[in-house]
């Protein structure tokens, strides 16, 4: 768990820096808006849902909402709604955050490790019933295999 706390830092400081310039950016003054109020309270309720559920540690949930953060600035690059440049600064800003959670992720996934298969030692205080039996030596002489060894002597029985 501890290797996934720095990039929840980071997710956490990249979603919380693209709440805060949507936000700043809005109430600035000028002619044409960077971004309108609508679409700048869209983006931020995203923001905040993504940065929520990476808060708690859902990963998958966070990237679900990232992505509704990618289509509400879609639409709004599509109405003007947003600049280009602002849609830009905003865009890099979502590739950053979906690399944490992708890294995230992928961290958060336990690696299977091959486990060894017990080995039996063999203890003379144990009574195995399974344990094969020696064959007891037969007499020489007799071919119980019927493999011929006893053809070069005349009385094999």
């Amino acid at each position: 768990m501890s290797a996934t706390r720095p990039f929840r830092i980071r997710l956490l400081m990249a979603v919380a820096g693209i709440g805060l310039a949507g936000g700043l950016l809005t109430g600035c003054a000028g002619d044409t808006p960077p971004l309108t109020a609508g679409s700048a309270v869209e983006l931020q309720t995203g923001v905040l849902a993504v940065s929520t559920a990476a808060a708690a540690g859902d990963f998958a949930t966070a990237q679900s909402e990232l992505g509704t953060v990618q289509a509400a600035l879609s639409a709004a690059s599509a109405a003007d709604t947003v600049t280009a440049a602002r849609a830009a600064e905003i865009q890099a800003a979502i590739d950053l955050v979906e690399a944490d959670l992708a890294a995230s992720i992928a961290a958060s996934v336990p690696v299977e490790t091959a486990t060894p298969e017990p080995v039996s030692t063999s203890d003379d205080s144990d009574s195995d019933d399974d344990a094969p039996v020696p064959a007891t030596p037969e007499k020489p002489g007799k071919d119980k295999t019927q493999t011929g060894a006893c053809k070069k002597k005349d009385n094999c029985d």
